[in-house]
């Protein structure tokens, strides 16, 4: 009895405390908290949350945003946040992966299916069921996601984290630096696959001393325009074609197009237009924020280009390679989950709820303090601040609901509306809302993906020759029981079409 009026309390205080939040669409960042919230707040105890997440690392001003976020949080739900930023790479996994086998208590972190596994770690139970806490103290951002969009990370049929709202699609492509596509005056209009690139790279060989002409490292890679529709982990072979019929799941590492794929690589690997160690290199973003990539495969969407001229200093620009499909890759590509060891899950929501759909939090912590860290242009757009160098995450393309953010003055102004068409023109999968539950092989998972470790980085970066290692890595796949897992994620789709008509 009484935790159900504890319950009732809490659901009745955040109705009050986010009406005067949620009510306005455009807060003046500059203001101070409202009039009149601090009484519903302060019927909650004060706690601290606690939030973990990817980004350029942890930014030298990052105490002065917790200042000012605190001041706001403390009139809205009584509470303080503490920001830990890791930066690009294995860093924030490893730091994750520890704290959650240790069972260590953090209240909030990012979690997606590239970084901070979701699916193995809501499974493993390190992550809250939010399906409740989410109907109770984050009504708003459910509405916003809308129910397809939440049904696609779901596990089960509950939602282990909450998505980003943003490009719901994605379209494999290239990243290309522009400085160098206007010395050297390349036609990016010819570029319709990775070939097309082949006479631009070797003029960036040849002229542009400490520049790879190509970006290809492990799990970033020209082979993403492979674009498979992927059944579970993506280092687990076992696909669907995007436009199948027959829904047949295949390995992907069989088909002439992969090696097709190989050869390429392995063509401007021995042709200097690929970092030589690049199948042990495990930060991407380094050489891409030196200027010293050319080229560099990326999920697109509209506006990817100026998101990156912006974190990294220099104008970048793109071509799309794929067209734009939704995957269960975008629904599980940025989100936040609640650990299972918060001391304080409710209060946690309460603060999702307020980074999805209050405009100066949501700026606040992407983009720093106003006058500072960045400065207004207009209403709804901004430039750089003196202080930029000293607060900028780079996490404003991944947090929360992304048409909240400021547009930079170097942005398209119609970006949101391009957001939308992007959404609206992209097509399905096939096995969209599907989710495999890798439990009954996941010994044959384990050792699959040790053959991957040990083959598919040298492969991708075209590190070691396909039509000699290819080979060598089916036939470990298949030691490892490869077709089994293939077998079951077969079985596992077929029974899933049955019950939902797809």
């Amino acid at each position: 009895m009484k935790k159900a009026k504890k319950l009732l309390c809490l659901a009745l205080v955040l109705v009050f405390a986010l009406s005067a939040v949620v009510g306005c669409s455009k807060p003046t960042p500059a203001a101070a908290p409202a009039e009149g919230t601090a009484s519903a707040a302060e019927e909650l105890k004060p706690v601290e949350l606690t939030w973990y997440f990817i980004g350029n690392g942890q930014q030298e001003d990052v105490k002065l945003i917790e200042e000012e976020a605190n001041k706001y949080l403390k009139d809205k739900i009584n509470a303080t946040l503490k920001l830990q930023c890791y930066a690009w790479g294995a860093e924030y996994d490893d730091k994750l992966k520890q704290m959650i086998a240790s069972r260590q208590p953090f209240d909030i972190c990012f979690t997606s299916n590239w970084a901070n596994n979701y699916q193995q770690n809501a499974v493993k139970g390190a992550f809250l069921p939010l399906n409740e806490l989410m109907d109770k103290y984050a009504p708003k951002t459910k509405a916003l996601l809308g129910a397809d969009f939440l049904s696609g990370s779901q596990i089960d049929g509950i939602n282990y984290a909450i998505p980003a709202n943003k490009e719901k699609a994605h379209s494999w492509g290239f990243i290309i630096k522009q400085d160098l596509v206007d010395k050297y005056g390349f036609d990016l209009s010819t570029v319709k696959k990775l070939e097309d690139l082949e006479p631009m790279l070797k003029v960036i060989k040849e002229k542009e001393t400490g520049v790879y002409g190509l970006e290809a490292l492990d799990g970033e890679s020209p082979y993403k325009l492979m674009d498979w529709d992927t059944i579970g982990d993506d280092k687990c072979p076992g696909v669907l074609y995007n436009d199948t019929t027959d829904f047949k799941v295949i390995n992907e590492f069989e088909t002439p197009e992969a090696m097709a794929m190989f050869k390429t690589i392995r063509k401007f690997y021995q042709a200097g237009y690929i970092r030589q160690d690049a199948a042990t290199v495990t930060d991407y973003n380094a050489d891409e924020a030196a200027g010293k990539i050319f080229a560099a495969t990326k999920s697109l969407k509209p506006g990817k280009d100026a998101e990156m001229s912006l974190t990294h200093g220099f104008k970048w620009t793109q071509v799309y390679i794929t067209p734009p499909v939704i995957s269960n890759r975008e629904t599980t590509g940025s989100m936040q989950a609640i650990s299972s060891t918060s001391p304080n899950p409710e209060r946690a929501m309460m603060f999702l709820e307020l980074f999805n759909t209050d405009p100066y939090l949501n700026n606040l912590i992407n983009y720093g303090i106003e006058g500072k860290h960045y400065v207004k242009v207009s209403d709804n757009v901004k430039k750089a601040g003196p202080d930029v160098a000293k607060y900028n995450p780079g996490t404003g393309w991944m947090f929360g609901n992304q048409f909240l953010n400021f547009l930079d003055e170097s942005e398209d102004p119609k970006k949101w509306e391009l957001f939308e068409k992007f959404n609206a023109d992209a097509k399905g999968t096939k096995s969209l809302g599907f989710v495999f539950d890798s439990t009954p092989v996941k010994n044959e998972i384990a050792a699959v993906q040790n053959a991957w470790d040990k083959y598919v980085p040298a492969l991708e970066t075209g590190s070691i020759d396909p039509e000699q290692n290819l080979p060598k890595f089916l036939g470990e796949l298949k030691a490892a029981g490869i077709d089994k897992v293939i077998a079951e994620k077969q079985k596992q789709l077929d029974e899933w079409r049955k019950k939902t008509g797809k």
